[in-house]
Parts: structure tokens; C-alpha cells; sequence
């Protein structure tokens, strides 16, 4: 649903057997034809019954209407944004059904479009460190006035090059769905669907006794770092037994799905596929029962992200193939130097894997005080390391922890060996999927794969 930066309506399902790459079936035809009205039943079913799976409780349930009341006023409203966006969509097939996506001006769009985000992105950076007052030797003259009208400027050539971006980029994904045989019907089905936008931010409540998703309500994108910190302290003090947490997110899996722009190009190739797979998956079991429990929830967001990345990374080596070799170079020297997120010796995967086991031995004995006590003087070693974590609670291992690829995750945890595995013995990406999509409870998980 998020993509960790992070809805799903029912179809008849198939029979969970391998697909024939050797002979797809002859849809495309039909896509032509249909795309455009197939697009708009599509998102009104996401919008009917998709939001019914997101992780949130029943509006009969007296904690989350007395948690909604007293976020009033700051939530997201979904069906609005979608009513929005699907007709800027409806309207941009209509003027311009095909778009090329193989030629080096596509190419050289979407560089130039990722390029002015970063370049923006750094702007802001400054703009905010001069209107803090740190001024420094060698800022540009007309300080804070002159760095305002470059980003403006920016801003106003990303506009021009936005729509086209997003049009090349879902195209270049689609084409590997097909190529992948990963959709409804062994095509790009659902056809990929974005924008560049900011994402709202998503409120996380947990009980304090035990890390566990209860409630998880969605919130403006706009709302000030005062209004995020005050309405965390509010739910805190008037519900029961709660821990919350709002965090920002890089995704979030409407349809069109919301994505930010300021990120590595393969980081928003693999958001946008794996913001793909939970609309693919609103046809099948895995997505139906998406607000089931948190173990549903988890396995879906995994498969999510393990389909995601793999889709995205083709994409990147088909498309942008030298991006892809020097993210491999790099990648490949920084692990003979030192791993991803280390800094200094500090290995965050590694402290958060071993903070996240002791929390959960504590409240497993009913410390919950020396737990929080204790998340708080971890938070505190990861930002003295350059891991700047506003706040380090039950509610962000609740969300964090959903990704079962993030060291946030269980230590114990069946969900993603499991899957990691089922996909080392799927001989393809839509084999993978064949078998996974049709599980609805961890105990067919373990059914599938008895032992990862």
C-alpha cells in the first residue's frame, strides 16, 4: 500500500498454475481498444473496494472513530485526489494515446526531468538553511532571493516536463510487465499509473504492550512538523495504551499511485512497480485480504517490494543500461569498502535488527517503560551516527516492521525467508506470482514453503 521510504475488489481468480511465456495470451488487442474505458472501471473499483483493505478498523470500532475525530481536520482525502487525478489521466490518453518510450529524446526527457528534481531538491535544502539563519562563506549573492528564483524557475520547467516524464516512465514499466508475463492475462494489467506528487503523510498507532499496525489513518501532505509532532502527542494522551507515529512516505498505491520525485532514478522505477503489484494483486486472495491482520498485510507489502525491485531493475537495464552499470560499480565498491548504512563502523541494519530483538524481549516481559526508555537512548546512538530518526517507538516498528525486508522486521520472522525462497525456486516472475497470489493467511505461507 505504502512504499517504505512507505488500497487494493474481486475478481473471479485463476487456478495458481505456471503462465506460458511462449504463448501469452492474445489481450493487446482488446488494451487498445479498451484502455482508456478499462482504466476508468479499474479505479473506481480500486477506489469501492480497495480502500476496504487498507489497515484500518472497523468504523464501528470506538478507538479508531475516537482517533479519526481527533485527526479531523489534517486527513487525506483520497477519493477527492483520485477524482482529480483519473480525469488528468483520462484527459492525457485521450490528447495522447501512445507515447514513445524507446528513443533517446524519451531517455533524455526522463534524465533531465530526475536531474531538476535533485537539483530542486538541493535548492530547498539551502533556501531552508538560510531562512534558519546559518548563513556560510560562499552562498550565492542575493542569498535566500537569488536561490527562490532559480528553484522557481526549476520549478516551472518540471511542470512543462512532468506529464511526458510520467507517460515514458509507466511505459517503460509496462513494457516489462509484458515482457515479464506479470500482469492480468500475461499483459500490462493493470496498466502502470503515477504521478509525481507528494505522498500523504500516514499516521501509524500502535499499542505500547506489543509492536502491532492497529490503526493507520492517512493524512494531508502538507501538514507543518509542529502539526505532525502535536497531533502524535494528542493521540497519545487521549487514547489508550498507544504509541503513534507519523511518517512520510515515498509511495502510496492509488491509482494513479503517488510518487516522489526526488529520489535515484531505479529508486522510482522500483516505487512505481511495486505500487504496480498491490494494484495487480487487487484481484486476487493476497490482496483481498490485505486489512486482515498484520501478517497478511506484511506478506503482501514483501511480495510488493521483492517484485517491485526486480521489475524495476530491468527496467533500469533495459532502458537506462548505463545507470545500471555504474549503480553496479558503485555498488560493488562500496561493498568491498564498507556497507550500505554504515557509517563510521555503525551498522544500521545491524543496531536496528539488535534494538528491535531487545524491545521485543521487554515487552514481552511487561517493561513497557524500560522499553520506551530504551528505544529513546538507541534513537539517540543512531542520530550521534548520522541516522537522523525523529522518533523511535512501538508505532515505527509496527510500520517499518511490515516490510519483512527491512532490518525494522521481526527477527524471527517467517514471512520473508519464505517468499525469498519461493522466488529462488520460481523459475520466473510470473510463476512467483502465480503461487503467492493466492495466499490469504500465514499459514498458507507455511503450507507453500515449510521451511525457508
Amino acid at each position: 500500500m505504502i512504499r517504505d521510504q512507505p488500497g487494493r475488489h474481486r475478481f473471479y481468480p485463476r487456478l495458481a498454475t505456471e503462465r506460458d511465456p511462449a504463448h501469452p495470451p492474445q489481450f493487446d488487442v482488446w488494451l487498445k481498444h479498451h484502455g482508456l474505458v478499462g482504466s476508468i472501471v479499474l479505479i473506481l473499483a480500486l477506489i469501492l473496494s480497495g480502500c476496504a483493505a487498507w489497515p484500518v478498523s472497523s468504523p464501528a470500532d470506538q478507538y479508531a472513530s475516537e482517533a479519526k475525530s481527533l485527526a479531523a481536520g489534517s486527513t487525506f482525502n483520497v477519493v477527492s485526489w483520485e477524482i482529480t487525478a483519473v480525469s488528468d489521466l483520462a484527459i492525457a490518453r485521450v490528447q495522447e494515446p501512445e507515447v514513445d518510450y524507446t528513443s533517446p529524446q524519451a531517455k533524455e526527457l526522463v534524465l533531465r526531468y530526475m536531474q531538476n528534481a535533485v537539483s530542486i531538491g538541493h535548492l530547498e535544502a539551502e533556501i531552508e538553511r538560510l531562512a534558519s539563519g546559518q548563513p556560510q562563506a560562499g552562498d550565492p549573492p542575493g542569498g535566500l532571493e537569488s536561490l527562490q528564483l532559480e528553484a522557481n524557475t526549476l520549478r516551472m520547467e518540471q511542470a512543462q516536463l512532468r506529464p511526458r516524464a510520467e507517460r515514458i516512465i509507466e511505459a517503460q514499466v509496462a513494457d516489462t510487465i509484458r515482457r515479464e508475463h506479470a500482469g492480468w492475462f500475461g499483459q500490462a494489467w493493470p496498466p502502470p499509473a503515477f504521478e509525481f506528487t507528494e505522498p500523504p503523510y500516514y499516521l501509524v498507532l500502535s499499542p505500547r504492550n506489543v509492536i502491532e499496525l492497529r490503526l493507520g489513518l492517512f493524512l494531508r501532505p502538507d501538514l507543518s512538523l509542529q502539526a505532525r509532532e502535536n497531533l502524535e502527542q494528542t493521540m497519545e494522551r487521549v487514547l489508550p495504551n498507544t504509541s503513534a507515529l507519523v511518517t512520510g512516505t515515498g509511495g502510496f498505491s492509488s491509482w494513479p499511485a503517488m510518487i516522489v520525485d526526488r529520489a535515484s532514478l531505479s529508486w522510482v522505477l522500483s516505487a512505481v512497480s511495486h505500487e504496480w503489484v498491490h494494484s495487480y494483486l487487487v484481484g486476487y486472495p493476497l490482496g483481498w485480504h490485505y486489512g486482515d491482520n498484520s501478517e497478511v498485510a506484511a506478506i503482501n507489502e514483501t511480495v510488493a517490494d521483492l517484485v517491485g525491485d526486480e521489475i524495476g531493475q530491468k527496467t533500469l537495464e533495459r532502458f537506462y543500461p548505463e545507470i545500471a552499470a555504474q549503480e553496479s560499480a558503485s555498488g560493488q565498491e562500496r561493498a568491498q569498502a564498507s556497507r550500505p548504512g554504515v557509517s563510521n563502523g555503525f551498522d544500521f541494519n545491524t543496531e536496528m535488527r539488535l534494538t528491535r530483538l531487545r524491545v521485543d524481549e521487554l515487552l514481552k516481559q511487561g517493561e513497557i517503560t524500560a522499553a520506551e526508555q530504551y528505544m529513546e537512548e538507541r534513537r539517540l546512538v543512531f542520530v550521534e551516527h548520522g541516522f537522523y530518526i525523529r522518533r523511535l517507538n512501538q508505532a515505527y516498528f509496527a510500520f517499518h516492521g511490515s516490510y519483512r525486508t527491512s532490518s525494522a522486521a521481526p527477527p524471527a520472522d517467517p514471512i520473508a525467508p519464505r517468499l525469498q525462497t519461493l522466488r529462488r525456486l520460481s523459475p520466473s516472475l510470473a510463476g512467483f506470482l502465480a503461487r503467492v497470489e493466492m495466499v490469504s493467511s500465514l499459514d498458507q505461507l507455511e503450507q507453500l514453503v515449510p521451511s525457508p
